[in-house]
């Protein structure tokens, strides 16, 4: 496991204490009786380069962390220091970030018990191997250059790296911290900072990588076997659970606390955690109630653990004997297209370290590779993967990174690779599209268009036309429905076939009331067409029938794909209507955007939902992302900023408030979690107003209880419980409890209808939820008088934008703060407004890289960049070669050692022995002849592209001396500008 924190620099002095203080047993000190934990030690290419090596000491780590070469004093770049926004908000300086490895329980169980120094080794070699791939491909930074950002290599990292072995409870818990500095240096000479993205956003591939070259390493060097691999982990099988139970008190301590901790974060960062940050919540969380560690000496903390197993019967004899290796075959590896499929399940471009996360966290150890021959097969493997792939990057003549090989004015986190089956599907709708725009539009001549704005009437012609394909775009409140409700009545009126579909049942059934279309969900359509024997009556459309895609948006790549194959194949006419700029696809999604780009779409732009005219200009703004748009909420008062408490209590109110004078209410949250303690916190407001009756509520689904009165909503499509009107139950309707029947069954009135259903007690315990608040994508749709969206530094532009347009008479906003501040809901409310997580095509991707390209300035070539890129090129010709040189290699040694064995043997044996082996020995050393004369031969063919890359790589090495002895020069000289100094008392070290 891998967990990143950052290092502030108003922390470095009590950082470097921490990690190498004299109290820690570190400090250089050498411990041969074991009692101490073991010094840090320093390591990366910039330590070297600044002169750190050895064990780490506190003034030198401190140093660093400062900003300051270690040996001189002299400042390194930029000094550190902290800044505000125009609004007050303390942005602190970042002096460096601890990436801390730690080992799986089963293995610090397993060296705790046995002081086997091999398992030492193997955790060390699997850090090392995640070190060198992080300073290869994660060690860039940010250099501006005439207005514009470049992303150059940096140097090489300068990190300290702490070997612990205890838990905070003394457990055996075996971690290192790698403490490493954000200063680098690049190519250039100069100090500037590390670009974390890479550390930041990949540690989950990181750790993947850790835990796969510690497997391979222990199960290479003993034979161990391991359990099934579940998000990048698992544990050693011989290891018995009740010794992992004993020695896991810290991990049930966390375990038992964790609902506490997460809501110690939710109310600090006022948002649940997003997945990057999974793997981290639980350290930081964690590190806020952590107890200090006991400083029990190793030996004494070891001797204390024997005792512990020695009471469940375990000797560290016991448990050698235990890990003898098994005889056990290599488990099956993912193909290329397995971890394809993993990857193209929820995005359409990618970068290298998402492949080689994917290949580390799914591929089980091979017993014959060691640690360091696995982490190159994995980054081999990695290169496989990558050689079936599109770079989306365009052609560059330009400066490239030697790391990834892209051009320095690319962000190197940003994903650029994707994959032939991706393009495929999104050229194929392109092209369809492109195709159905090519005839002039061919809009309807009888369309009644009373009623309706110009935009809408020239929308509603063309949906009720004969185009093959229509786009339409509005945004909230533009009168979509009413649209295409007109353009559905003038092709009844023409005879001609129309229907509808949504990606939800939900939004299918308001499609259906308010438009009078048939219409069903698109997986329902898609399922009906995919049955052997052809689809149902109600889904079998005949050629000719229009087709209305609602909230086109939303739908995936994947099933927009098979849409456009059966209106292909089945003549029918598209109409897809939407609004790229609300909720997009969970997966792989973003081509109804890409397909109004390329297009002629038509755009609704008069906003007729709202009561107030400002409301209506300012919800256009923000959906364009404007910040000037917050101004208008600002000054009519429609934002609140508080605790979480605080403005979940206050929603409550509202709520009850709302309901009394017989207004519709949205209440919007991001997350599940929040949308749970706001229906928690409704129900408990109207129960303490005596509104709802708890003695008479009835347990539902998660965990949740609801009895008469209470609003619900459904969880579950079910076409078996029909209401009153005949219509199935739909995922994410809304209804009221009226009774609750003898047998647990609950009679449902519909929240913003007539319709009633009464659903077993089954269904609704496991499929009924409180219906008071949910996330935007259970509220896209919907219009109500009055909305109310909780907004945290984790909401989405378009999330904000769903739950800021739901009201016609008025839409609050409640900024989650550490203070009721409107200056820090301000900060929070410009931050959501750049806050985009939705996929984006590939396609789009492609030109927005060759956008950026063409912008990039194109400075004169740097010889040392020419230099690397000759012997990149020379290795390249080379490689089939050596690849045969390598063979041959191998034969030769082969039949040498055959030749030996027999050698040995005719020494060893009798004269009849000698008289068999007469004719196997005259045949092995022919062999051995036959196999040095292919090598030779090899080895000749090799020679000029050996030659080649030998005289480019000295080129090269050439160039990057010069370059060395110019900054050596420049050290030089700065020192003997500046004294030399060290850090002294007034910094408290007390020297």
């Amino acid at each position: 496991m891998l967990r990143v924190r950052t290092i502030y620099a108003s922390t470095a002095a009590s950082a470097a204490r921490y990690y190498a203080g004299p109290d820690r047993g570190y400090a250089g000190y050498v411990d041969p009786e074991g009692t101490q934990e073991a010094p840090g030690r320093w390591v990366g290419r910039q330590a070297a380069d600044l002169g750190l090596t050895g064990p780490v000491a506190a003034v030198d780590l401190e140093a660093l962390l400062s900003g300051r070469d270690p040996t001189t004093g002299t400042t390194l770049g930029a000094p550190f220091v902290d800044r505000f926004t125009k609004h007050g908000t303390l942005i602190q300086a970042v002096a460096g970030y601890d990436a801390t490895f730690s080992a799986p329980k089963s293995v610090s169980v397993w060296w705790g018990l046995t002081g086997d120094q091999g398992v030492l080794d193997a955790h060390d070699s699997a850090v090392a191997a995640v070190l060198g791939h992080l300073e290869r491909y994660g060690c860039t930074t940010r250099v501006r250059v005439d207005g514009t950002r470049s992303f150059p290599d940096a140097n090489g990292l300068a990190m300290a790296t702490f070997q612990q072995s205890t838990s905070r409870e003394d457990d055996p818990q075996l971690h290192t911290h790698a403490v490493m500095s954000s200063k680098v240096q690049a190519p250039n000479g100069r100090w500037y900072a590390l670009d974390a993205h890479y550390l930041k956003h990949h540690q989950h591939a990181l750790g993947n990588l850790y835990q796969s070259v510690l497997r391979a390493e222990l199960t290479h060097r003993y034979g161990v076997t391991w359990g099934p691999i579940v998000n990048g982990q698992t544990e050693i099988t011989q290891i018995p659970d009740d010794l992992l139970d004993q020695f896991s008190k810290r991990t049930r301590q966390v375990d038992d606390l964790r609902t506490m901790l997460l809501g110690a974060f939710r109310e600090r960062e006022g948002r649940d955690p997003t997945r990057r940050e999974a793997a981290a919540i639980e350290r930081d969380a964690a590190l806020d109630s952590r107890p200090n560690k006991s400083g029990l000496p190793i030996d004494q903390a070891r001797a204390r653990w024997l005792d512990e197993a020695a009471q469940l019967g375990w000797t560290p004899d016991r448990l050698t004997t235990q890990l003898v290796p098994r005889a056990t075959l290599d488990q099956p590896t993912p193909t290329v297209d397995d971890i394809l499929d993993t990857i193209t399940a929820h995005r359409s471009t990618w970068r290298r370290a998402d492949i080689l996360g994917a290949i580390a966290a799914t591929t089980p150890p091979q017993a014959r590779f060691d640690g360091a021959t696995w982490a190159r097969a994995l980054e081999h493997a990695t290169d496989q993967v990558l050689d079936t792939h599109v770079d989306l990057d365009p052609a560059t003549t330009g400066a490239v990174r030697a790391s990834d090989g892209r051009s320095i004015w690319f962000d190197p986190d940003l994903p650029h690779l994707s994959h032939n089956r991706v393009l495929a599907q999104e050229e194929r709708i392109l092209t369809w599209a492109i195709a159905a725009h090519d005839p002039a539009p061919s809009p309807s001549a009888t369309t009644d268009t009373t009623g309706l704005d110009p935009l809408q009437a020239d929308t509603a012609r063309a949906a009720a036309g004969h185009d093959p394909l229509v786009l339409v775009v509005g945004p909230a409140g533009t009168g979509k429905t009413t649209t295409l409700g007109t353009a559905g009545a003038d092709l009844a009126y023409q005879h001609r076939p129309v229907f509808g579909v949504a990606p939800t049942a939900k939004a299918a059934r308001v499609l259906e009331a308010e438009t009078g279309i048939p219409a069903d969900t698109i997986a329902k359509l898609l399922h009906e067409w995919d049955r052997p024997d052809g689809p149902g009556t109600a889904h079998h459309l005949p050629a000719g029938t229009t087709l209305i895609v609602d909230e086109a948006s939303m739908v995936g790549t994947n099933t927009l794909d098979r849409l456009v194959g059966l209106a292909q194949s089945q003549h029918w006419r598209l109409v897809l209507v939407g609004d790229p700029r609300q909720l997009q696809a969970v997966g792989r999604g973003g081509m109804f955007d890409e397909l109004c780009r390329t297009g002629r779409p038509h755009h609704l732009q008069h906003v007729h939902r709202f009561t107030n005219r400002w409301e209506a200009d300012a919800t256009l703004a923000l959906r364009a992302g404007h910040p000037s748009a917050l101004d208008a909420y600002f000054d009519h008062h429609r934002v609140r900023a508080g605790d979480t408490d605080a403005l979940v209590a206050r929603i409550a109110e509202a709520w009850a408030g709302d309901h009394k004078h017989d207004r519709t209410i949205a209440v919007t949250a991001e997350t599940n979690a929040h949308v749970d303690a706001l229906n928690t916190a409704i129900q408990a407001h109207r129960r303490s107003l005596g509104h709802l009756d708890p003695d008479h509520a009835v347990a539902i689904g998660g965990g949740e209880t609801a009895g008469p009165g209470d609003h619900v909503v459904t969880r579950r499509n079910d076409r078996t419980l029909r209401t009153t009107r005949g219509e199935p139950v739909r995922n994410r309707e809304h209804w009221r409890i009226d009774t609750v029947e003898p047998d647990g069954s609950l009679a449902l009135s519909q929240a913003r209808g007539h319709d009633r259903v009464t659903v077993p007690a089954d269904y609704a315990r496991q499929h009924l939820r409180l219906g008071y608040a949910a996330t935007a994508h259970g509220h896209q749709g919907d219009t109500v008088d009055r909305s109310y969206t909780l907004i945290t530094p984790g909401t989405s532009h378009r999330a904000l934008y769903v739950g800021a347009t739901r009201g016609r008479q008025s839409n609050r906003l409640l900024v989650v703060t550490d203070e009721p501040d409107l200056d820090a809901a301000r900060d929070t409310l410009e931050h959501v407004l750049t806050n985009d997580r939705a996929d984006i095509p590939a396609v789009a991707r492609r030109r927005e890289l060759a956008e950026h390209a063409l912008a990039a300035p194109q400075p004169a070539a740097d010889p040392v960049d020419d230099a690397e890129r000759a012997v990149r090129r020379a290795m390249a010709a080379s490689r089939p070669f050596e690849t045969e040189v390598a063979e041959r290699r191998a034969n030769l040694d082969a039949a040498r050692s055959e030749l030996r064995t027999l050698e040995t043997r005719h020494r060893d044996t009798g004269p009849i022995g000698k008289h068999r082996l007469r004719t196997p020995l005259a045949t092995a050393a022919d062999s051995v002849a036959q196999a040095q004369d292919a090598y030779d031969l090899a080895v000749e063919a090799a020679a000029p592209t050996r030659n080649a890359q030998l005289d480019a790589t000295r080129q090269r090495d050439k160039l990057l001396d010069a370059q060395a002895t110019q900054r050596v020069i420049e050290r030089l000289d700065a020192l003997q500008h500046q004294p030399r100094s060290r850090p002294g008392p007034e910094l408290g070290l007390g020297l």
